[in-house]
């Protein structure tokens, strides 16, 4: 996953991005803060540096307009996959 962020990327930043990674769909920021069990404080820094790094997409969350779904960028997806080692294939 390191080859896919910047080096400097804290371990909430790279939280943020298994979790969305491992979910099944983009998620709200209240989302992402129930299930890493992070800060909403924490988890907005996070998100404004993935986003400012090209790593998240935002898009409006239609339910509720004032809220916003993220989800990773194709290029991050492409990489975590490409990055992720190959499963053992059945003999």
């Amino acid at each position: 996953m390191t080859d896919c962020l910047d080096d400097d990327a804290p371990p909430s930043a790279k939280l943020v991005v298994k979790v969305l990674e491992y979910s099944d769909g983009p998620l709200t920021q209240q989302q992402i803060s129930d299930r890493t069990r992070l800060s909403p404080r924490t988890v907005r820094s996070s998100i404004k540096r993935l986003k400012d790094r090209d790593v998240l997409d935002e898009r409006v969350y239609v339910p509720d307009a004032r809220k916003q779904l993220y989800d990773l960028t194709d290029s991050v997806e492409e990489c975590l996959q490409a990055s992720a080692p190959e499963s053992a294939e059945a003999v």
